[in-house]
């Protein structure tokens, strides 16, 4: 696949998970979007899936032009599962708004790391999902500082944002380490 097709394959489907998923947390109450009269799609503002696909795309070209070797190649046809395992750790976080923090924090960094051990266990892959994890968090934290979206009162515990969260961006950061190589070229 040529390199802009490639690229504009993985920001639509990071934009996919990151709406679908979004739409969760705003169906369960988690977050909120402040700004009136703002263009949304599916009860987003319409920039949040935007700039999820874009994270996803510089997470899945640097990844790739990193030569960090690959734990395990992915292929094509498996890029659905990856990005399945991350809207479904995204949609459980919906679920887990009312639950204590300790709870919904273990479950979510246990299944976050085992979406990087099953998708690529590699140093590099864990370096992505550690960056991830964290500039994720930071990002969100500077859009609720900025007054543009907040989360619920009782899932804003991690400096405005939810505890688990970062649980959620290490997952989307271990599948995006790969996926590049497995739209391109189809894992080989």
């Amino acid at each position: 696949m040529r390199p802009r097709t490639t690229a504009a394959v993985i920001a639509v489907l990071g934009a996919a998970i990151g709406l679908a998923g979004d739409a969760c947390h705003v169906a369960s109450g988690t977050t909120h979007y402040d700004v009136e009269g703002m263009p949304t799609v599916w009860r987003s503002a319409v920039w949040f899936p935007v700039s999820v696909g874009l994270a996803v795309l510089l997470a899945a070209w640097v990844s790739d032009r990193s030569g960090f070797p690959a734990a395990r190649r992915r292929t094509r046809a498996e890029v659905p599962a990856g990005a399945a395992a991350v809207l479904a750790l995204y949609a459980l976080t919906a679920v887990l708004r009312h639950q204590p923090t300790t709870v919904s924090v273990v479950l979510t960094a246990s299944l976050a790391v085992l979406v990087w051990a099953w998708w690529d266990p590699s140093r590099g892959a864990l370096l992505v999902a550690v960056t991830a994890a964290v500039l994720g968090p930071l990002a969100e934290m500077a859009v609720s500082a900025a007054g543009l979206a907040h989360y619920a009162a009782d899932a804003d515990g991690l400096g405005g944002v939810a505890p688990w969260l970062p649980s959620v961006y290490f997952a989307a950061g271990a599948v995006s380490s790969r996926i590049w190589a497995a739209v391109a070229r189809d894992g080989a």
